[in-house]
């Protein structure tokens, strides 16, 4: 076995945004603590704009006059969000949120003598959300109702205003201008969880506007579409066959969309216009054959994130009318100078024929490797073209990473996400174990030495194939993970909202479905588990609350398996912290591949 180290020290960039105007960007780095934003030009050092501990900074967005940051926040152990204004002229943090709000959104901005930015605010979790204008300062200037019924998004940008309602498995998609007082349905949509509104496009002289957005309106997979007013109905502007518009850019003249991004690994960005086409030209020229993509573009410059053969990705800003490029910003800074190993799609056909895709991340040194395959959470998120730091980590101590987006994953139409309901440990599973058997897998791969690992409900269903006999697992590295899952099902349904009580209906009904979910969790299916297990949790998880390991590890204690647990104090649901990251990555492969070589020992004696 092939193995060298691979370590994360301090944490590179993540997020970077173009300013308005210019080269100048923000991005995220940590730093003492905490999620810390950094401003500059790239073709410098960025240098430390805030101090947002004990916050957590989920996102955010550059203040239309470049002068500050809108920023969206929550704290640990909460789903809850607010925002605040980022003044980056005296590094003031002003909440733009009021105490009592449950929840908050960025709807847009207001631009003009008096800018203002523009919340979706909701007082409980059962409400839907009302719109505000609120200064830089905190002031409120003026506040708009929904139309008539609980609004799960906004867009507005001053002048229009969409609102997007859920009805009864569709949504209704309203338009009103803000200086107006009625609102106008759009169209009726079927709900997708996947569908929001992206931006506005041109406006006509009648007070018409083009209204763009992403949504399975006219078919399986999520598209590009283009709703007006007056109402003209929806018409598809980009779709892909087979796979989900994931992101979509505006055109900087506020003409439209025009550079889409898709789950499709091979042709991820498709350029609307041909400025967009011109754009992706320039940035194959800088790429060569490396991955890249364009994140973000204003009037004069172009984001992109390239994938270099060595040091992995990085970000770096071109002139769209010129020749200069910036120099890099090395977006994982543990691979600075480190040769990173290809992440190669593949696809199978499960048992009922349905089409599975994913990749391959391979070691040094020929096959057949011992394999671990690490199961994307969710379930629904998906595992995306491009490097994959996780992967990185697992090739590079010599064993062979898989990666499955197995039905029920997002980002395949809505047809492979909905074949995922109610087939926790089900199907879902047979597509994992589907894989392993797989032509393209069980070529390079050890069948005396796999692994299984996830997070979230990646680490439950690699709990689940330690109960299996069909491909045998060695060991399991499961790291905040459900284990009881009519338990799991009833705290979603009380505590998590809208989407929790979707998450959970997706799983099953913990009465009615009681005998079967009971069969489909861990905790009660330890007397079947046959291979060591390394748990991790976060104590102020409020997703899967911390008892799901402790529980568990009680169990498995009473049956005389192997099994370690470790909890971080200061975690949620995702772990964020760089100490503990780097801790779950070095006890997670020297398990990995103590348990691996114990096997393959037992094996040749």
């Amino acid at each position: 076995m092939t193995a060298r180290q691979l370590t994360v020290g301090r944490s590179g960039w993540r997020r970077p945004k173009l300013a308005p105007t210019g080269s100048r960007l923000a991005a995220i780095r940590w730093h003492e603590g905490a999620d810390e934003l950094w401003v500059g030009l790239t073709g410098a050092p960025l240098e430390l704009a805030s101090d947002l501990r004990p916050w957590r900074l989920r996102d955010f967005h550059w203040a239309s006059g470049g002068a500050g940051l809108i920023l969206v926040l929550g704290m640990a152990g909460t789903e809850r969000r607010w925002l605040a204004y980022l003044d980056l002229r005296s590094g003031v943090v002003t909440r733009l949120t009021s105490d009592t709000a449950a929840d908050a959104q960025y709807a847009g901005q207001a631009r003009g003598a008096k800018p203002s930015v523009l919340v979706a605010h909701r007082q409980s979790l059962t409400d839907g959300f009302e719109l505000q204008a609120v200064t830089p300062t905190g002031a409120v200037i003026a506040e708009w109702q929904g139309p008539g019924r609980p609004v799960r998004q906004w867009l507005a940008d001053g002048v229009d205003a969409v609102a997007v309602c859920d009805a009864e498995g569709t949504e209704t998609w309203w338009h009103r201008r803000l200086a107006g007082s009625s609102w106008q349905l759009m169209a009726e949509l079927p709900g997708n969880p996947s569908s929001r509104p992206v931006g506005f496009g041109r406006r006509g002289a009648g007070g018409g506007v083009d209204v763009y957005a992403t949504s399975a309106a006219a078919g399986d997979t999520v598209a590009l579409i283009r709703l007006a007013t007056p109402s003209a109905g929806p018409e598809i502007v980009c779709a892909v066959d087979g796979f989900d518009v994931t992101s979509v850019l505006l055109a900087p003249d506020r003409g439209g969309a025009d550079l889409v991004t898709s789950t499709d690994p091979e042709c991820a960005q498709i350029g609307l216009s041909a400025v967009a086409a011109a754009d992706l030209a320039r940035l194959r020229e800088l790429a060569g054959p490396a991955a890249a993509r364009i994140i973000d573009r204003n009037a004069t410059h172009c984001l992109a994130e390239i994938c270099y053969p060595v040091g992995g990705p990085a970000y770096l800003t071109f002139g769209r009318n010129g020749r200069a490029v910036s120099g890099p910003l090395i977006k994982y800074a543990g691979l600075d100078g480190v040769r990173v190993q290809a992440r190669r799609p593949f696809s199978y056909r499960g048992r009922d024929g349905r089409l599975i895709t994913g990749f391959l991340t391979r070691p040094d040194g020929p096959p057949p490797w011992p394999a671990v395959l690490l199961i994307h959470g969710g379930p629904g998120t998906w595992d995306r073209p491009g490097l994959d730091l996780t992967a990185q980590h697992i090739a590079a101590a010599g064993l062979c990473c898989v990666q499955v987006n197995y039905r029920g994953s997002r980002g395949f139409g809505q047809r492979h996400r909905d074949a995922g309901a109610g087939q926790w440990s089900l199907a879902m599973q047979d597509d994992l174990v589907d894989a392993l058997r797989s032509a393209p897998v069980a070529a390079v791969i050890d069948p005396r030495r796999i692994a299984a690992a996830g997070h979230g409900y990646g680490g439950y269903a690699a709990l689940m194939l330690a109960t299996q006999d069909e491909v045998p697992i060695s060991a399991v590295v499961a790291a905040s993970a459900p284990t009881d899952l009519v338990g799991y099902v009833r705290h979603l349904l009380a505590a998590g909202g809208a989407a929790g009580r979707q998450d959970g209906a997706r799983i099953g009904d913990p009465d009615r479905d009681r005998a079967r979910l009971t069969t489909a969790s861990p905790l009660h299916r330890t007397a079947d588990v046959r291979a060591p297990v390394l748990l991790f949790h976060g104590r102020q998880d409020p997703r899967v609350p911390i008892d799901h390991a402790t529980s568990l590890g009680a169990a498995l204690r009473r049956e005389g398996r192997e099994y370690d647990l470790t909890i971080y104090d200061d975690e949620g649901h995702s772990y964020v912290r760089p100490q503990n990251v780097a801790d779950v990555q070095a006890r997670s492969i020297h398990f990995l591949l103590r348990a691996l070589s114990e096997r393959a020992a037992a094996a040749a004696g």
